[in-house]
């Protein structure tokens, strides 16, 4: 979440050597440029990004702003967010992108936000600062384990994959029959099927979400352990429906938990927004006018 910054108030300070100011907080110009060279050093920005840039000066400025905000932010709730604990949810957020990932994300987000790791993790800090403001007033209710496994039932089905076949056939002796003999060797299904070939008849095997089965099957399939098979009479489809549940992946709430957990977040992070930007409202923030003014948190 961009934090959205009132613009300068009028009777701003200017002093030359200051490229703004953030309440009592001054940024110099000599840190400005200090951070400008600093990440001008990581080689992706450096690849993407000019020395001398004024548009990338500005960039950096903005997010020099938007760390003196969290600063005062987090003094204001008394929250501290160590290195530790922003290494650890880096961590967690590159966990599924392979050994090379981490080094993949920070070269794309450089290549187009000119985002430097430096800035990455300042952007997972000021997060981290949100998510335990969240907690602070109470907000944080769907991260907490009732209520992640609670989401869990509620998308179980969603998240779960079935191979189902389903053959149709004219009567209850047939559809006796036909089961018995899937049920003795599945590969025959496809020569069954393509006996009763129809509307009803489902071809070939077919793995899809659980949501995907058909309506009039669904409470079949929820009674049958992948391996079986079922009978059903279903009227509108002129005869008997052989069922057959080849397998069902239904992952554990443990495999999911980082999923749901990420998706809980993102709701706790919008819901603490408007806390977030209703204090940085009443901000004093000015900045120099060399470098531009304060437009919805950014330096333009």
């Amino acid at each position: 979440m961009t934090v959205l910054v009132v613009a300068a108030l009028a009777g701003c300070r200017t002093e030359p050597a200051v490229a703004a100011y953030v309440e009592n907080l001054t940024i110099s110009t000599d840190e400005l440029a200090a951070a400008v060279d600093q990440r001008l050093a990581d080689e992706n920005i450096a690849a993407v990004v000019e020395p001398g840039d004024a548009d990338y000066q500005r960039l950096v400025l903005s997010q020099l702003v938007q760390q003196s905000i969290y600063r005062i932010l987090s003094a204001d709730y008394g929250v501290e967010v160590t290195d530790r604990q922003v290494q650890d949810k880096l961590d967690e957020l590159l966990s599924g992108d392979g050994p090379q990932g981490g080094e993949d994300v920070f070269a794309q987000l450089a290549a187009e936000q000119m985002l430097s790791e430096l800035d990455v993790r300042e952007n997972v800090r000021q997060a981290l600062i949100r998510a335990a403001i969240a907690a602070e007033e109470g907000l944080d209710g769907p991260t907490q384990e009732p209520a992640l496994r609670q989401r869990y039932e509620e998308i179980k089905d969603q998240l779960s994959m079935i191979e189902l076949g389903f053959i149709t056939v004219p009567d209850q002796e047939t559809a006796d029959t036909t089961l018995a003999t899937v049920l003795a060797d599945p590969a025959s299904y496809d020569d069954l099927a393509a006996t009763y070939a129809g509307p009803n008849t489902q071809p070939t095997l077919r793995r899809a979400p659980l949501t995907d089965v058909p309506g009039p099957l669904l409470p079949s399939v929820a009674q049958t352990a992948a391996g079986q098979g079922f009978t059903v009479a279903i009227p509108d489809t002129g005869g008997i429906v052989v069922g057959y549940v080849a397998s069902l992946e239904v992952p554990s709430f443990e495999e999911v938990r980082s999923e749901i957990r990420t998706e809980a977040a993102s709701g706790v992070d919008a819901a603490v927004g408007p806390i977030v930007t209703e204090f940085v409202s009443g901000l004093d923030i000015d900045i120099n006018p060399r470098y531009g003014s304060l437009d919805q948190g950014r330096v333009v």
